[in-house]
């Protein structure tokens, strides 16, 4: 009541001094009750980006962990029977490079499972690794293509050249070209045989301006110093 009395006295000459300030006003709580729910918004919004990234990031894991299993099982249950669907053996790693030296690999599949000397020993993905040099009676050594020293014949993909793939070691490879061949970075190498099978993959190409040759090394399609499981030809 003493409010409205009060404001009753205001002649027209206040009211119009007052109203523009009584107007910021507005503009001002307007402002910052929207600035308020813009940053609720935002918030709820980060809250809800967070938890949908923790459940993509789970459900990539769980997908991820179902695929592993899955794999091992399957490898498992190959390796039980021990014969594969086209005439090959799954065959365990025992032992790899750096235990043993030289590119050699222990396998736990020998003359038991009809393993032979100089049976071809690839990954279950396809590419070779090399062949077995040694034969036991459950066991079987493996000399890899990449063995320093090795020599294997081989065509560069990318043009169909033959070329001789010489072991470095460590899964590397060196090659000799003539300086006018084509070959990048990513270039396939594959085996001479009908099947053209992968042996190793361009890593980096070296020439002079000076040379009539390049060098091209080149790495094997997988990492030997983890590799867990093989199929041989008998």
């Amino acid at each position: 009541m003493f409010g409205a009395v009060i404001f009753s006295l205001f002649d027209g000459a206040i009211i119009s001094i007052v109203t523009p300030a009584w107007k910021v006003e507005n503009v001002i709580t307007r402002g910052l009750r929207n600035s308020v729910t813009f940053f609720n918004s935002q918030k709820a919004l980060i809250a809800e980006n967070a938890r949908l990234g923790e459940k993509v990031s789970s459900l990539e894991i769980e997908l991820t962990s179902l695929s592993i299993r899955q794999t091992q099982e399957n490898v498992l249950s190959t390796l039980l029977g021990r014969e594969h669907e086209l005439g090959k053996v799954l065959a365990a790693v025992l032992t790899h490079p750096p235990q043993t030296p030289y590119d050699f690999l222990v396998i736990d599949a020998g003359g038991n499972q009809s393993i032979t000397l100089g049976g071809e020993v690839s990954l279950p993905e396809g590419p070779i690794l090399g062949r077995v040099s040694e034969v036991f009676s459950r066991s079987a050594k493996v000399k890899l293509f990449s063995a320093s020293g090795e020599e294997t014949s081989a065509v560069l993909e990318r043009n169909n050249v033959p070329v001789t793939l010489l072991g470095t070691g460590g899964g590397n490879f060196k090659v000799i070209l003539p300086r006018d061949v084509a070959v990048e970075n990513g270039d396939k190498i594959l085996s001479a045989n009908i099947n053209s099978q992968l042996l190793a993959v361009v890593g980096e190409v070296n020439v002079q301006s000076t040379d009539s040759f390049k060098e091209v090394l080149a790495k094997s399609p997988t990492n030997i110093f983890s590799l867990r499981f093989v199929f041989v030809t008998p």
